[in-house]
């Protein structure tokens, strides 16, 4: 799906038409048109006026520079915020077994 650059390119064209769209949506039209809706949408990323993502994706430096996010003089509101302490541990934290010591 994803070496199909002319489906991919009608898939971005569609979803630039239709305005905005959530995750299912996006999800049914790359399967009816043959795109892969992920690599599709994530490079409409950087033109959009508001993207909503998992707090992983927004904390990781990389993740952002994949998806071209620059927080710099943008707004940020995160929704449900009291999750966002274990959020942080999960993603940073790492276990060392008795058996690797």
């Amino acid at each position: 799906m994803l070496r199909k650059h002319r489906v991919q390119q009608e898939f971005r064209n569609e979803v630039s038409q239709q305005g905005p769209l959530d995750i299912e949506d996006l999800a049914n039209l790359g399967r009816t048109m043959g795109a892969c809706p992920y690599y599709g949408s994530r490079s409409l990323v950087q033109g959009a006026d508001l993207v909503v993502l998992p707090y992983q994706s927004l904390l990781s430096k990389s993740s952002r520079e994949t998806l071209g996010l620059n927080l710099k003089s943008n707004i940020i509101i995160i929704d449900e915020a009291h999750n966002l302490a274990d959020s942080l541990i999960n993603m940073y934290d790492s276990k060392i077994t008795s058996s690797q010591v």
